[in-house]
């Protein structure tokens, strides 16, 4: 585990999320009086997903750095609050056409080997709002790479949609 947590503050993420946290602080503060978004591609997992029910790798439950901290911070991950098992809902948001290695990136080893899926993309929340629905979204049925150029979906992520209601 120690060496996996080495690896992700190599990434910069770990320094990157507390930078973010830091500079959110004043708004996360004031989250009573408005609700305060923390959206997008944090290219790690989360801790909420890797649990001991969906062991992998060898690991079941990572302390993610970059949805530690929010949580942390107050914050909650609007997916997780739609669907808590992550067994019976993972909300792969990676990747719709990344389905084996294809070199690039640091994995030129591991060309053709299964691509890890995961949730790596994340709306996560404070304040006086409620989740109404949460779903990792993909328009049609996208292709995977080589045979992706007529995909309507233009990403190598899935979205994550999130219905909120105001309170």
């Amino acid at each position: 585990m120690d060496r996996l947590l080495a690896r992700e503050s190599e990434s910069k993420r770990t320094e990157q999320i507390q930078r973010v946290m830091s500079a959110m602080s004043g708004d996360l503060a004031a989250s009573g009086r408005t609700p305060v978004l923390l959206t997008g591609d944090f290219n790690a997992p989360s801790h909420l997903d890797w649990t001991p029910a969906t062991k992998r790798c060898g690991y079941d439950s990572v302390p993610w750095p970059t949805s530690v901290a929010p949580e942390q911070a107050g914050m909650k991950d609007s997916y997780r609050v739609a669907h808590p098992d992550p067994v019976a809902a993972p909300g792969i948001t990676w990747s719709p056409i990344y389905t084996t290695f294809t070199g690039g990136y640091g994995h030129d080893a591991h060309t053709g080997e299964p691509e890890p899926q995961d949730r790596i993309d994340f709306v996560h929340y404070k304040g006086d709002i409620e989740v109404t629905s949460s779903e990792a979204v993909v328009e049609g049925a996208p292709a995977p790479i080589p045979n992706h150029q007529d995909n309507a979906w233009t990403s190598d992520h899935a979205a994550v949609l999130t219905t909120f209601a105001m309170n």
